[in-house]
């Protein structure tokens, strides 16, 4: 009986070290600040499209709230796309924001 436990707890415990990696997928929307010219919101959201590819994957995995039990790595950024939204806070009064749309993915471990 103590070699069968013996047993059953070391495939248990060899069984968590073989946690599988994968690939998520995910996209998100980041929007700027509120401009009053279409053109400056969308270089604004230039900004922070070329912003992402320039910070490190901790500053990354905190942008994306990438947060989990599991460690998450090679955080990549697949494609951006940018969008201009037109909205009024008052009558006559038109702002132009821009809406960035970034599609990413990374690997973790699957506990399942």
């Amino acid at each position: 009986m103590k070699k069968l436990m013996t047993i059953a707890a070391g495939l248990l415990l060899t069984g968590s070290a073989f946690a599988n990696t994968v690939t998520l997928h995910k996209s998100t929307n980041l929007s700027t600040a509120d401009y009053a010219t279409k053109s400056e919101a969308l270089n604004a959201g230039y900004d922070i499209a070329d912003g992402l590819t320039n910070i490190s994957q901790n500053e990354l995995r905190h942008e994306f709230t990438l947060f989990s039990n599991t460690p998450v790595r090679n955080i990549t950024i697949d494609q951006t796309e940018i969008q201009t939204e037109e909205f009024a806070l008052a009558r006559d009064d038109i702002q132009y924001r821009a809406i960035v749309k970034v599609t990413y993915h990374f690997d973790a471990q699957d506990n399942d």
